[in-house]
């Protein structure tokens, strides 16, 4: 059965705490941000963006395992805050890795569950026998596209998770898959437009209407379908937009708070990472190489519905080498900056002429 081969995490070492962005603008009370889980989230330093950390979390997986780089055919590039308004992303990553030009790759924008959906299409094309690998990348730069003053810059983090998927050297099967999507505008980036508007407001935000019209009847449907339910997973990896998020999928879908949930929430320790959070607290749980560990993640996707992934830890998990590059140890590499240097990184008061500019 196909499934997850390797996986890497990156982040940028640059962390800005979010009581720093209330100070300046006084937009949020404290105990709001406790609430939302809130307490800092990483910056993207002036030369990086969502192709940047996508290449150097593949990298971090390619390493972490023997496939070589000329068995990879096909590379999916998950993410809603692309560089690019047209031009392919996933083509810039395949060169930044040095991978063979006649494969496949291309990019998919759904929003928060980019990432899910592009380990999707890789499983799928694993199976179907048109590649022998496949890498599938989550990524966003959601602290580029939250506008200046927003409450929600104080948790609108980015980085990246990438996953090799293949048949051989499996460390955790992918044994099911299912999407459910329908078109709700909880947030959304038009042409043209840099920031991010959050369609249903910050209540609609914090409340996460989209998510249970989108996630609760999903993951309903697959227990039904595949005659399991909450009880049979021992880990939940949840879309992580806030800390509070995940407790709306967790009460309709009677997941067990305490067991499964609660210890994979990470956003106290990296913000929202959009497209990258589910999938970075399923690398989390990876992280603690126990087989036979079975685990729900949950991707949603503002605007583009949700996905969810059933997986399966092998005996392989518990010789998989991770290194120092632990979830844990990619928190712990960072470098708290100011809320100026903040703005100046990621360039929202540059000037018109001077905004692809690092000085």
């Amino acid at each position: 059965m196909s499934g997850i081969v390797s996986y890497g995490v990156y982040f940028p070492k640059y962390r800005l705490k979010s009581t720093e962005v209330v100070k300046v603008w006084k937009n949020a009370q404290p105990s709001v941000l406790k609430k939302m889980g809130y307490e800092e989230r990483a910056v993207c330093g002036p030369d990086q963006d969502s192709i940047t950390l996508a290449v150097e979390a593949c990298q971090i997986a390619i390493d972490r395992c023997d496939v070589s780089i000329n068995k990879i055919d096909a590379v999916f590039f998950g993410s809603g805050t692309s560089p690019y308004a047209s031009k392919a992303a996933s083509t810039v990553v395949c060169d930044a890795l040095g991978l063979r030009k006649d494969i496949m790759s291309y990019d998919l924008q759904f929003s928060g569950k980019s990432g899910t959906s592009a380990i999707i299409t890789a499983k799928a094309y694993v199976d179907a026998g048109l590649a022998e690998y496949a890498l599938a990348i989550g990524v966003d730069t959601m602290s580029v596209h939250i506008p200046a003053g927003h409450v929600l810059e104080s948790g609108a983090s980015c980085g990246a998770v990438a996953f090799i998927i293949g048949k051989e050297g499996v460390i955790a099967e992918i044994k099911g898959t299912q999407s459910y999507q329908q078109d709700q505008a909880d947030y959304f980036r038009v042409e043209g437009e840099r920031y991010l508007q959050v369609g249903s407001g910050i209540i609609g935000y914090i409340t996460s209407w989209g998510l249970t019209d989108n996630v609760v009847p999903n993951a309903k449907s697959y227990f039904e379908k595949n005659n399991c339910g909450p009880d049979d997973f021992d880990a939940c990896a949840l879309q992580q937009n806030s800390f509070i998020m995940p407790m709306f999928m967790a009460g309709p879908l009677k997941l067990n708070v305490v067991e499964t949930v609660l210890t994979n929430i990470l956003t106290s320790n990296i913000g929202h990472l959009g497209a990258a959070g589910a999938l970075t607290a399923l690398a989390n749980i990876l992280d603690d190489q126990e087989p036979e560990q079975r685990i729900l993640t949950i991707g949603y996707g503002e605007g583009a519905g949700s996905d969810i992934l059933d997986i399966t830890t092998t005996d392989a998990i518990e010789d998989y080498d991770i290194g120092d590059t632990a979830v844990v140890d990619m928190f712990e590499r960072k470098e708290y900056i100011d809320y100026a240097t903040a703005q100046k990184f990621e360039r929202k008061y540059s000037r018109p002429d001077m905004i692809h500019g690092f000085i």
